[in-house]
């Protein structure tokens, strides 16, 4: 076979020189207008996407607390809530609830509350007027409510009042004021709603314990010294004394036990 023929049958080419091995030359592809619409709208739109990627957090426009500034007509940044705003959780719709103090309170003329008369040789009259004050309890009181209210008494209450209720706690007996008995007859004859307002609002030279007792806690407090004063008054049924009230009982030695 010759060469001639040996090229034309593996298709190396047709020249008759065998140095020309050059290619041939391509024809131009036309491009669609349409597409090159279309990768100029992609290639403008990456630029601009990467262009708003690159600010950073830090560098975000924002306010900075208590800092004035030109954008709102009073010059201040920070902006106050809208008139109403009530924070989550601090709807305090029930009032007797929230507050010790009747729906109606305010709008009633104070009244003046019961006279006790204390028996055997105290002849104590107390008058006390509550008249905003609930008389009943707001919630259902059950024993597990009793427990409660016994456990937040021992923490919050004993240190003052004792562990009987009777005003001679442990800061008393090292010295402090003397707290006030839950079995005095003024304290007997109290509404519900004044021990509450204590606790919330403090009372004499007692803090308030708003801030460490939330308002069912404080309800479940009040129902324990219920029981504590229903103890005490079954005691003295049985043995025909009263209870030395806080001003009658002696004043403890200070700086150390008795």
């Amino acid at each position: 076979m010759s060469n001639e023929e040996y090229k034309l049958s593996s298709g190396k080419g047709y020249s008759t020189n065998e140095t020309d091995c050059s290619p041939s030359p391509r024809l131009p592809v036309a491009v669609s207008p349409r597409r090159r619409v279309f990768v100029l709208l992609f290639t403008a739109h990456c630029l601009l996407f990467n262009a708003g990627c690159r600010q950073d957090m830090q560098d975000q426009p924002r306010m900075k607390p208590y800092r004035a500034t030109a954008f709102f007509p009073n010059g201040m940044s920070s902006r106050p809530p809208v008139p109403g705003t009530v924070p989550r959780g601090y709807l305090r719709a029930d009032r007797e609830f929230f507050t010790g103090k009747k729906s109606t309170a305010g709008s009633v003329a104070p009244a003046s509350g019961p006279t006790a008369t204390a028996t055997g040789t105290d002849a104590v009259q107390s008058v006390v007027s509550y008249p905003d004050d609930v008389e009943e309890f707001p919630l259902l009181i059950t024993a597990d409510v009793v427990k409660r209210g016994r456990q937040r008494y021992d923490i919050f209450c004993s240190a003052c009042h004792g562990l009987t209720g009777n005003g001679d706690g442990m800061i008393v007996r090292r010295g402090f004021r003397r707290a006030a008995s839950f079995h005095s007859n003024n304290l007997r004859q109290a509404p519900v709603g004044h021990y509450f307002d204590a606790i919330t609002n403090g009372w004499g030279a007692m803090p308030s314990y708003a801030a460490q007792i939330p308002a069912r806690d404080r309800w479940a407090i009040i129902a324990y010294i219920r029981a504590l004063q229903l103890s005490q008054q079954s005691t003295q049924a049985q043995t025909g004394q009263p209870q030395p009230s806080a001003s009658q009982a002696a004043t403890p030695t200070s700086g150390g036990h008795n």
